[in-house]
């Protein structure tokens, strides 16, 4: 990985503190996980279903270590995005994205989508020993 910016659909991506020990305690991880599943030899499909339910949980403990941090009311600003949608439907995932970054500085939520990658990481080869 290269300090130098790169080009993301045109824009910047800035440059932003790294905790060295978390990014190599998650690096580590994702070498666990594909180890696990290679020593299990999940098949590619499986694997793929595999690989998106562990985004999906990672996405869920964010979106909690964020929702802690929010004021009540930037909680119920929040819940109202998720108003009137059918059970089942999705919000605007851009929307709820936009609506955490007014809430916190870019370096936190790097930090924070960090803390939750390790912790789902952790857990799911923890239970595949």
């Amino acid at each position: 990985m290269t300090d130098e910016p790169q080009n993301v659909q045109g824009g910047q991506v800035p440059d932003l503190p790294v905790d060295p020990e978390l990014a190599e305690r998650v690096v580590a991880l994702y070498s666990s996980v594909d180890e696990t599943l290679n020593e299990l030899r999940v098949p590619d499909e499986e694997r793929k279903e595999v690989e998106q339910n562990l985004m999906e949980a990672i996405a869920a403990d964010l979106l909690v270590r964020l929702g802690e941090r929010l004021s009540d009311e930037d909680k119920k600003e929040l819940a109202e995005m998720g108003n009137g949608f059918e059970p089942g439907v999705e919000p605007d995932l851009n929307a709820v994205a936009g609506f955490f970054r007014t809430k916190f500085a870019q370096e936190e939520l790097v930090h924070a989508l960090a803390e939750a990658t390790e912790s789902v990481l952790k857990e799911f080869t923890d239970a595949m020993r």
